[in-house]
């Protein structure tokens, strides 16, 4: 088995321009982490060597539940090491790609939890600057992990950049870093706001095709409303992620302490509504009696979700969370129970030739600009013979935003 230093290699967990990460034991305490190494090659040039020492110095200022946690940072055989918690689970990038189907209050806690890491980054004058699906991680539990500040800067410090080359993922990227100017939190804000609006809608708020059409777009043109793409979601919901992509960083939230806030409302009331109303809600009655009824609800749940009656745990956790919205543990094995039922879904058989040719005839016929009165017929013979076909499940999203 390979080492480096005191940890043990057990296996490459992936590759990126920061440096490679393996999964590894910490011999002296036998904790398994992951171990991110710049080579020597690498290392040796300058700025990609400030560039992982400051990620090392932004993670290691920061210890919060939705931040990645940094157990040691130094060198050893030459190279530069940094070995952080191991995450379990899903980014939000696989969770989009899959089309996970996850009910809004849990897509709407999975918001708030980015909302307060990286608003408690910025309170420590961390600005991400990559904020993007593939470093937000979803652990088993719903828990949010933010990582990869490979492009963070402490703010008091002068950013590293390198002559006409911007630094950051372009189709998160805010106006003012896609066009060189200073970058604070209000940038990570817009980043964030461009992550929620393709969580929510499974599409990406600017879709040029090339660098230049995507960077164009975010500076001068505006995203498609998020209401012609998904009809079901909550006007105040829509109207939080579009305050958060405002051209103007002086318009947007000042904050995602702020952002936060409006999402726990809407949260709050989901909650306590069993997802029929956003609108707000009184106050949780307080008192023994209903921190008991909460506890009791949460104990049924875990012997329901214990016995694999996934059904009945879900039910029992929802019913925690009208009376406690906030309640974690009842959260926590609602995701748990959303992720057993994907894990354990039989695929669909494949269809046959003729099924096949049959539905593509069908999704022509209709296709966004066909007939209405067509359209309807088609679309009722596919629900019946491929109900769980993605292609069916586009469709009708297309034709939702372009029939409003």
């Amino acid at each position: 088995m390979a080492s480096f230093g005191r940890y043990e290699i057990l296996d490459k967990l992936g590759e990126g321009a920061m440096g490679v990460v393996y999964r590894a034991r910490d011999s002296a305490i036998g904790r398994i982490v992951a171990l991110k190494m710049l080579s020597a090659e690498v290392g040796a040039e300058e700025e990609l060597h400030q560039r992982f020492q400051r990620e090392a110095e932004a993670i290691g200022r920061l210890n919060h539940p939705n931040v990645v946690t940094v157990y040691d940072l130094g060198h050893a055989d030459g190279q530069l090491y940094m070995a952080m918690e191991l995450l379990e689970g899903d980014d939000l990038r696989s969770l989009i790609e899959t089309r996970a189907e996850i009910p809004l209050a849990d897509r709407v806690r999975i918001l708030m939890q980015i909302c307060e890491g990286l608003g408690y980054a910025h309170a420590r004058g961390v600005v991400h600057r990559d904020v993007k699906p593939a470093n937000i991680h979803v652990s088993a539990g719903g828990k949010v992990k933010i990582l990869d500040f490979g492009l963070a800067r402490v703010a008091a410090r002068e950013t590293i950049t390198r002559r006409g080359v911007i630094l950051g993922t372009p189709d998160y990227m805010a106006p003012e870093q896609a066009t060189g100017k200073g970058v604070d939190r209000r940038s990570d804000i817009f980043s964030a706001g461009a992550v929620f609006y393709e969580f929510l809608t499974l599409e990406k708020p600017f879709k040029g095709k090339t660098l230049h059409a995507v960077l164009y777009q975010i500076i001068q043109e505006e995203p498609d409303p998020l209401l012609t793409l998904n009809p079901e979601l909550p006007t105040r919901l829509a109207a939080i992620v579009h305050r958060m992509l405002v051209k103007d960083p002086e318009k947007r939230y000042a904050s995602m302490d702020e952002v936060g806030r409006d999402l726990h409302d809407i949260h709050f009331a989901m909650r306590r509504t069993r997802s029929r109303s956003v609108l707000p809600q009184p106050p949780v009655p307080g008192g023994e009696e209903v921190r008991a009824r909460v506890r009791e609800h949460v104990g049924r749940g875990r012997a329901h979700f214990d016995a694999g009656r996934l059904a009945q745990a879900v039910e029992a956790m929802t019913e925690a969370l009208v009376l406690d919205p906030p309640c974690e543990d009842a959260a926590e094995v609602i995701w748990r129970t959303l992720k057993k039922r994907q894990a354990g879904r039989p695929e669909p058989d494949p269809l046959d030739a003729a099924t096949e040719q049959r539905v593509q005839a069908l999704l022509a016929r209709a296709a966004p600009g066909a007939p209405m009165a067509q359209a309807r017929t088609a679309l009722a013979e596919l629900a019946l013979i491929a109900p769980d076909d993605p292609r069916l499940v586009e469709l009708l999203r297309e034709r939702s935003g372009r029939d409003r």
